[in-house]
């Protein structure tokens, strides 16, 4: 077997690996998809002009894989935004992968550079509580499915024809690729409470998800409602939870303004109509 091939089929384990994490609560998922991508990226970097030592997702993750296999467990979960409770919150994803603080703050207590310390910070959502990595998992499975596009390489398998499928309906309908990954909770209490209250288990998601409806569009179709009419809702969140969600919806390119007018490439909850439009009566 030629090392490209091989590469290949590391590659695409990885992309099946992800898509099993992303359906399960099981702890040692964590661990076996942080394993599998550090090997895929070796051997991609043996095979292509590629260097993910340049970038912050992977050494990041690479740091806690490192310390997983090395020195102790994560203490990981994985956890959920339920159908119930989805309107409690502005969050670009429902899935979030938790590690208790403490964790995080040891395995920073032993690494010896500074720039992945700070690369750690950056990638992951600091909570207090809890530390969520799953905007970095997401992020930097992105990252990777561009430099398998960008080589050519021929991936194989269900896991990343999922995601290839997921790309090219973002690509068409002007949706961003990445993600801020933050949970905003909107009457402003604390997020470690909601996640401990009422955050539901992969599992229990999954079977939300099955349930729902096929919509015209062919995607599954959810109906929720606010518990407060958005004005009030939007007037009990914090200034720098709502400076957070606008800059996140100007950043991505979902918003764009021209003088008080505004476009968007897909349609805005109520939440971020009202937070836009604040935005524009201030200019």
């Amino acid at each position: 077997m030629t090392p490209l091939k091989s590469c290949e089929i590391e590659l695409s384990r990885f992309f099946n690996k992800y898509l099993k994490y992303c359906a399960s609560s099981d702890a040692d998922d964590l661990k076996e998809l942080l394993s599998v991508m550090c090997s895929a990226c070796e051997k991609l970097e043996k095979v292509k002009a590629v260097n993910f030592g340049k970038n912050k997702r992977y050494r990041a993750l690479k740091a806690l894989r490192n310390f997983a296999t090395h020195e102790s467990e994560l203490l990981n979960s994985s956890k959920a935004i339920s159908l119930a409770s989805v309107t409690m919150v502005h969050a670009e994803v429902q899935l979030m992968s938790l590690l208790p603080q403490e964790v995080v703050n040891y395995a920073i207590r032993n690494l010896k550079s500074k720039q992945t310390i700070k690369y750690l910070k950056e990638v992951t959502i600091n909570y207090g509580k809890y530390i969520d990595i799953y905007p970095a998992l997401f992020n930097f499975t992105v990252d990777l499915y561009f430099e398998v596009v960008n080589h050519n390489l021929n991936i194989e398998g269900e896991g990343f024809k999922e995601l290839e499928n997921s790309i090219n309906y973002e690509k068409l309908n002007g949706f961003p690729h990445y993600i801020g990954g933050k949970i905003i909770v909107l009457d402003g209490s604390d997020v470690n409470t909601f996640i401990d209250t009422q955050a539901i288990s992969i599992e229990n998601k999954q079977c939300e998800v099955s349930e729902a409806p096929i919509g015209k569009d062919g995607l599954k179709s959810y109906v929720t409602a606010y518990e407060k009419m958005p004005f009030d809702q939007v007037s009990m969140m914090k200034k720098e939870d709502k400076n957070y969600i606008l800059n996140l919806l100007i950043d991505s390119g979902v918003v764009t303004s021209n003088g008080n007018k505004v476009s968007s490439t897909r349609p805005l909850n109520p939440i971020e109509m009202i937070i836009v439009h604040e935005h524009l009566n201030k200019k």
